[in-house]
């Protein structure tokens, strides 16, 4: 394998993990966000 090969790969599992985060974290705010905007309608 070369570099440019493994930075590859070691970018694409950084931004796989980050973005399943993200998903994650999102998904525990949506019930909060709804929350909101039934309070607020905007």
């Amino acid at each position: 394998m070369s570099g440019w090969e493994i930075f590859t790969w070691i970018s694409v599992i950084i931004l796989g993990f980050g973005s399943i985060i993200v998903f994650i974290l999102f998904l525990k705010d949506v019930p909060e966000l709804l929350k909101k905007s039934e309070k607020e309608p905007s």
